[in-house]
């Protein structure tokens, strides 16, 4: 009875887990290049013998991974030529006060500088390692390659890079950037198409999120019910034991 207890709890634990990683999911559902998290979950059951000898098994829900869907977002026509959004794999390069991040959010401006950044103000850098700098320039172009035109004048190509294995080699933090968790290097991202007046929508399905939690709330009630029905159980053993003494 009391292992049922503990069951139940950690299954709480774990949807309570999942809620939260659903919830964020949502939240981040119209940002642009926003990439879903996804959770694994694994259940271990235990057969063995008490000290009575008495056949009984222990259950243990837990996280066993949360990754990241690296999945292609549609493409939303906004028109906006400092919009850029990139096709199949690949990440932009900008420069933050905690060194270099990656992103897929090409929703970028330019500064009083004059330069290409990130809505946050960070720069977007070129393959040289330096931002884009476009100056006064009126018309600002950038080709399918990630070449970049002020005024019809060439002054860079975008940094668009790649990294083998991204489960394991990038982490997300704020502002929808990623950071190399080993401090590796990336490789430049090929097979890749800039889209300009594009941005690339989140990969987050809110029908299948909100239908996620709706399964997640049910089975959390179930449990629910499970602790409570065990600890009625346990309380009318206890007041019948004490009554029989």
């Amino acid at each position: 009875m009391v292992n049922g207890l503990y069951s139940a709890r950690n299954g709480m634990m774990l949807l309570q887990e999942m809620m939260d990683n659903t919830t964020h999911n949502l939240s981040n559902a119209t940002t642009a290049g926003f990439k879903k998290s996804l959770m694994a979950s694994i259940a271990q059951v235990e057969h063995r013998r008490n000290d009575e000898l008495k056949l009984h098994q222990d259950e243990e829900h837990q996280m066993s991974e949360n990754y990241i869907d690296y999945s292609q977002g549609s493409m939303i026509i906004t028109d906006n030529p400092f919009d850029l959004a990139l096709e199949r794999e690949g990440f932009f390069e900008v420069e933050t006060e905690n060194g270099i991040r990656y992103t897929r959010n090409g929703s970028f401006t330019r500064n009083a500088m004059g330069e290409l950044v990130t809505l946050q103000g960070y720069k977007v850098l070129g393959e040289d390692g330096r931002p884009i700098s476009m100056d006064e320039a009126h018309e600002f172009a950038v080709s399918a390659s990630g070449k970049v035109y002020a005024d019809g004048k060439d002054v860079g190509k975008l940094s668009i890079v790649d990294f083998p294995d991204k489960r394991t080699q990038l982490g997300r933090e704020g502002f929808n950037l990623y950071y190399a968790k080993n401090g590796d290097e990336p490789d430049r991202a090929v097979n890749t198409t800039l889209k300009q007046g594009f941005l690339e929508a989140s990969n987050v399905s809110v029908v299948d999120s909100m239908v996620e939690m709706i399964r997640f709330q049910r089975n959390y009630e179930a449990n629910q019910k499970s602790v409570t029905s065990s600890d009625e159980t346990l309380a009318k053993a206890v007041s019948e034991i004490g009554r029989v003494g």
